[in-house]
Formats: C-alpha cells, sequence, structure tokens
C-alpha cells in the first residue's frame, strides 16, 4: 500500500510573562494526543495569516490571550512524522492515532511558524488539546520540551529576552 504524504503549514507562540526582578516565565503545555510537553501550535487556515492562527492557537491550546512582539517570525521550524488520520468527521482531531500509539499510515511534512508574545490575560485553563499547561523558567522550558525543534525555538526566544 502507498503511503501518503501530506504537507501542513502551522503557527504557534512563545508566549511569556515577567515576573519577580523582571525575569521572563514561559507557558508550554502537555499535548493531549501524544503525552508530551510542546509550545502551542496549530494549522493555518484558509484566508487566515500566521500571526491570526498563532493568537488563535495560543487561545484555543493554552487558555491565553497574548500579543505578538514582532511581527517576523522568531524561527520557523521543519519536520516529518507519521500519523493516521482521522476522516470520520466526527471529531476536530485531525489525527487518530499518533506514531507513538501506533499509527502511521500517513507521513506529514510539516512547517510551523513561531512568534514571540507576550501575556495581556490569563483565561484560567488549556484547552481540549492539552491534557495540562504550566508557566516554567527558560531553564525549565530547555529541560521540559520534549522536541529539540522547539527547544531550539525557546533558545531564540531567550536571546531576544536577553537571557
Amino acid at each position: 500500500m502507498k503511503q501518503t504524504t501530506l504537507e501542513e503549514r502551522s503557527a504557534g507562540g512563545v508566549v511569556f510573562r515577567r515576573i519577580a526582578e523582571n525575569k521572563p516565565e514561559f507557558l508550554v503545555g502537555k499535548h493531549s494526543g501524544y503525552h508530551k510537553w510542546v509550545l502551542p501550535k496549530g494549522l493555518i487556515e484558509p484566508g487566515e495569516s500566521p500571526q491570526e492562527a498563532a493568537v488563535r492557537e495560543v487561545t484555543e491550546e493554552v487558555g491565553v490571550e497574548a500579543k505578538i512582539l514582532d511581527l517576523a517570525p522568531l524561527k520557523t521550524v521543519e519536520y516529518w512524522y507519521f500519523a493516521d488520520m482521522d476522516t470520520s468527521g466526527k471529531t476536530t482531531r485531525r489525527v487518530a492515532k499518533y506514531a507513538e500509539g501506533g499509527g502511521g499510515k500517513t507521513r506529514i511534512h510539516k512547517q510551523v511558524v513561531f512568534y514571540l508574545m507576550e501575556l495581556e490575560k490569563d483565561l484560567g485553563k488549556e484547552g481540549w488539546e492539552m491534557e495540562e499547561r504550566k508557566w516554567v523558567s527558560y531553564q525549565g522550558g530547555m529541560e521540559l520540551l520534549a522536541f529539540e525543534t522547539e527547544r531550539e525555538v525557546l533558545a531564540v526566544a531567550g536571546k531576544e529576552l536577553c537571557l
């Protein structure tokens, strides 16, 4: 059976807030599908700019309103993953099963544009795509984030914030 390849474009954010002594904390979420700590991100919808998608996804996934500090992307990452897609139309989740859970019929090539975003309002709770969220220090984020590409994004954010 021939394997299908999908192209995906997503956008997300490195959300921070300033705490004691003006040090930043960063918001990460534990994904409810593959149970790893990640930065909030999601698909860019038709007619939506990457910036609009990043703001929307941050609100939907980790329950905050945040503003983009620079319209130029902080960093763009690119990667491949494997999954079984849900084509039933009965759920808003596109992926039925990630490779970690035994899925793998579809190969996905993904590009994600990340923006540096500052907290404006905490809505208090993560969305359905995250099973948990937490504020962490820069070092805590570097230790917690599951993917090297997202640790690289956090490193660029750290440089932007003079850490």
